[in-house]
């Protein structure tokens, strides 16, 4: 059975919205859990996971836009948790690796589109969170 092109498009469009909303939900839990005090870093791993995995299904269909704000939304909240003094070091240290990670991730993208201030940004807002570490 063939569709026609337009049918086939939609298919596949409402299927990405649906497996988006599907991620989201999870993004939500696992926030809710690392929004906790008691959160430990199976957890922190877990949030970074989700992120990473809805980063992934927006890139594979080509939503720029929303790859961007989910990698920067995790990478906002990786900086919050290394700086969080609440946690333990271990939990931070591991924050500030997979920082690192959407850090790299971020500055690839933006380099590509030449935002060559934002890059600068986000590298000194890095440094100046991470700075313990060093």
């Amino acid at each position: 059975m063939n569709l026609p092109i337009n049918a086939w498009l939609q298919h596949k469009i409402d299927h990405y919205h649906s497996s988006l909303r599907d991620i989201i939900v999870d993004f939500y839990m696992a926030q809710a859990r690392l929004n906790r005090a008691e959160c430990t870093i199976t957890q922190l791993r877990k949030f970074n996971d989700t992120c990473l995995d809805m980063a992934e299904l927006c890139q594979l269909n080509g939503d720029d836009q929303s790859w961007l704000h989910a990698i920067n939304k995790l990478h906002q909240r990786l900086i919050a948790e290394l700086s969080d003094t609440s946690r333990e070091r271990l939990f931070r240290m591991q924050a500030w690796q997979l920082a690192r990670h959407t850090l790299s991730q971020l500055c690839q993208q933006l380099a590509h589109h030449g935002n060559w201030q934002r890059i600068n940004e986000l590298q000194s807002n890095f440094m100046k969170h991470a700075a313990w570490i060093m």
